[in-house]
């Protein structure tokens, strides 16, 4: 009751008519209301209906889905992933290149049972978590979900794992619980699941360009066995002939005819051929590869041109033409299916208050009460709500609508749908944004006056064009400082930094915090803390500016010395710090942004690529992380610094490209952040041959399926998906600021917050029937009950 009282009170404060006070009496009605309540919150949330609606589990639901929980969820998930980091090998030391000393690679071990420990409690928070998911959706739900099936499995067989470990003393060999912890990161997301649903159904069309593209190399390498020889003679003096082949008594060129016949490497086998060439196709070996053979023979470049041509040019641009194809509209797809789960949630809702709160016979319409009631109970931010309440009021006090006070406004299926399927999905226009607009300044300028003349001056200022433009170009030219500043450290002869430009920085320094100290006073805290890159440039200026007072604290000076600069050490040197602090300000030229319609594209698609990709980006975590174990798995420690002692150092020293040649010894699986990095260098695909040719050499040749199978998924399949869905991204961001003008700051075109919203231009509406056959299908709600009966007495 005393709940029932506060929101009776909430609500009479908050609005300007009489409500009914049984309602709140009404035990039923109540419940009503709670249900209704939680269905728009489902919708809003893009959850699933089909859970108990009982009060005491709606309770239980609603705290369940409250942001603390829910983040202390994610909390847990990020612990239980980051163990991988402390787990035997640890990643706990200070390098991983294995030629150091002995004291850069000790790493800290954690006694066994620490993170066994850690491990058991994380698994039985997720157990607790199934548990609650179970009882909210009911057993029969549970087995219809192979997700919350899994979950039980994979918890189970963890803790199985956990006890395994404690009893062999942390000392087997594979521990299966490390390879299943990436579930929990995507059983999380609903968005990751119709993810992976969607690249499971692209995969048919990836296959086949796969195939197409096996066929193309293979073919190519049959045909370079055939028209290329299997030696190359070279003619060399021979003095220059004994000085290089006497150092090498392990070769096998033959010598006829005093000619050196060196053999084609690129085109020894079929399989050496396949593999210079699948290498050829990421550039990666270009033109190493083909520099012996044209060499020869000038033609045979029209042989690798063709091959690049249909190869990498054609085949591997039809990659990314699959898969935007493909992934967007099977993607498309799963975000209709969104649209669907949420129009499903709201007319339950309808249909739940409509069964309790129906006043006229043979309407589908409510009456008002209920519906503010549930607007005040929803779990959104107050300014929501407000504006909720704003748009219903608007609805049922326009011209000639409701004139007669005493009897109250019905709402309409249609205008229920609209208040929670369009108005709560809005984007409510920010206070700031608002000041940006010449129009709203002219509206609040009567407020304005009354203020001393000096703030009245300095906020019409800060919110002028001509303040943005000339804080961009103070910026560029701190920039430029900096540049100079760096560009005159080559020269060691002077007497350190330049101190002019030193002096100048500082000053820039100064400028920064007294502007954002008189911005905070002119436009008051509540409109400065309003735009997030207000507090973005804020904390860096501060941040900036207590950096050079430390510095002229210590040093007693803002230029670094002649002895300073060569003994620099990048990490610890407070002047690189302010540096590089001092550059972030760069960003302040995001507030160009609006002003321009290209840059205002180009900004807000980076800014939504983290936004709205983060399923996308949670999936290619999860690949990563099964992928560094595996490797850590087959590769741990088998490179050493005597592995290729085998080979003849003076073939090392002249042949140039190899693994130790080049010193990719901090290249290894050693620990699960060396093995990540790895993972990272070979998805960039540069020299990353040659990281794959010294794993065979240690190992077998089976090896290459690890590391090509890793090139399939990740550079091709996985970047290309991330390509595909940045350019719809921006496709459709271009759209929509193609009706913004660029001479207005007021941005009426909203940044798109979710990757739900990336086809809500495609005004999907879903079908009456297929709607009410899905509500037919709830377990605890009778639906079929309530649009029968309403069909009933319409007829009547």
């Amino acid at each position: 009751m005393n709940q029932d009282s506060a929101l009776r009170g909430m609500i009479h404060a908050n609005t300007n008519i009489r409500f009914d006070t049984d309602v709140l009496n009404d035990q039923v009605k109540n419940d009503a209301i709670l249900r209704a309540t939680v269905l728009i919150e489902d919708s809003f949330n893009f959850r699933s209906i089909f859970h108990k609606v009982g009060r005491l589990p709606l309770i239980v639901y609603r705290t369940y889905y409250s942001k603390p929980i829910q983040r202390f969820l994610y909390v847990n998930i990020f612990v239980i992933m980051t163990l991988a980091f402390f787990e035997t090998p640890s990643s706990l030391s200070y390098s991983s290149d294995i030629t150091k000393p002995k004291s850069y690679l000790i790493k800290y071990e954690f006694s066994c049972g620490i993170l066994e420990m850690i491990d058991i409690f994380c698994l039985l928070l997720f157990f607790l978590d199934v548990v609650v998911k179970s009882y909210l959706v009911g057993r029969k739900q549970v087995i219809k979900s192979p997700w919350l099936v899994s979950y039980y499995a994979i918890i189970f067989v963890s803790l199985v794992d956990c006890i395994v470990s404690l009893s062999f003393k942390c000392q087997e060999t594979v521990r299966i619980r490390r390879y299943l912890r990436p579930f929990f990161l995507v059983q999380c997301s609903s968005l990751m699941k119709k993810t992976i649903k969607s690249l499971k159904r692209s995969l048919p069309q990836i296959i086949s360009v796969f195939v197409l593209l096996l066929i193309h190399l293979y073919l190519f390498s049959v045909i370079g066995m055939l028209i290329f020889p299997r030696y190359y003679a070279q003619y060399a003096h021979n003095s220059t002939k004994n000085a290089y082949y006497t150092k090498n008594p392990n070769d096998s060129f033959p010598i006829i005819d005093d000619k050196v016949y060196v053999k084609n490497e690129a085109f020894s086998s079929i399989k050496n051929s396949l593999i210079n060439l699948l290498v050829l196709i990421t550039t990666s070996n270009n033109p190493d590869v083909t520099i012996q053979s044209y060499s020869e023979n000038r033609l045979a470049a029209l042989y690798y041109v063709i091959f690049l041509l249909i190869g990498m040019y054609s085949l591997m641009s039809l990659f990314i033409a699959v898969i935007y194809n493909q992934f967007k509209g099977f993607f498309q797809d799963s975000m209709m299916s969104s649209v669907f789960r949420q129009s499903l949630a709201v007319r339950a809702a309808f249909w739940v208050l409509f069964e309790r709160f129906n006043t006229q016979r043979g309407q589908t319409t409510i009456c008002r009460t209920p519906m503010v009631y549930v607007i005040k109970n929803l779990s959104v931010s107050k300014k929501r709500k407000e504006y909720l309440i704003k748009k219903l009021d608007d609805a049922s006090c326009g011209p000639g609508i409701n004139e007669n006070p005493e009897v109250e406004f019905l709402i309409d299926m249609d205008l229920f749908e609209k208040m929670f399927l369009d108005h709560l999905n809005e984007d409510i226009a920010d206070e700031y944004e608002d000041l940006l607009n010449s129009n709203s300044y002219e509206r609040r300028n009567s407020g304005i006056v009354a203020m001393k003349n000096l703030r009245r001056n300095l906020k019409k200022f800060f919110l002028s064009k001509f303040y943005l433009f000339l804080s961009s170009i103070i910026t560029i030219i701190n920039i430029g400082c900096i540049t100079g500043e760096l560009h005159l450290m080559e020269n060691l002869d002077d007497n350190g930094t330049n101190k002019p430009l030193s002096l100048l920085i500082f000053l820039f320094s100064i400028l920064y915090m007294a502007e954002h100290v008189l911005k905070l006073w002119a436009l008051n805290t509540k409109r400065y803390l309003t735009n997030y890159l207000n507090l973005l440039d804020g904390f860096i200026s501060i941040a900036f500016f207590v950096t050079q007072i430390v510095q002229l604290g210590i040093y007693k000076r803002t230029y670094m010395s002649k002895e300073e600069m060569k003994n620099y050490n990048y990490s610890t040197n407070i002047w690189g710090i302010s540096r590089v602090i001092n550059m972030l300000l760069i960003f302040r030229l995001i507030h160009l942004a609006p002003s321009v319609k290209v840059m205002y594209a180009v900004v807000s698609t980076a800014i939504d690529i983290f936004r709205s990709l983060k399923p996308l980006f949670g999936i290619m975590a999860s690949v990563y992380y099964i992928y560094a174990l595996i490797g850590i798995q087959l590769f741990s420690e088998k490179i050493r610094t005597d592995s290729f002692d085998y080979y003849n150092k003076s073939i090392l020293n002249e042949y140039c490209g190899t693994y130790k040649q080049l010193s990719f010894w901090v290249n290894n699986f050693n620990d699960f952040y060396s093995a990540l990095i790895v993972l990272w260098n070979l998805m960039v695909v540069n020299d990353w041959f040659v990281i794959v040719e010294a794993y065979v050499d240690v190992t077998s040749d089976w090896s290459r399926l690890y590391f090509y199978f890793w090139w399939a998924l990740c550079p091709v399949i996985m970047l290309n998906m991330c390509v595909s869905l940045i350019l719809d991204l921006f496709l459709l961001k271009w759209e929509k600021t193609t009706e913004v003008k660029t001479s207005s700051y007021s941005i009426k075109t909203p940044l798109i917050k979710s990757i739900h919203r990336l086809f809500s231009d495609a005004k999907w509406k879903p079908d009456e029937t297929k709607i009410n056959g899905e509500l037919i299908k709830h377990s605890y709600l009778d639906f079929n009950r309530m649009i029968h009966s309403f069909s009933h007495e319409d007829s009547d």
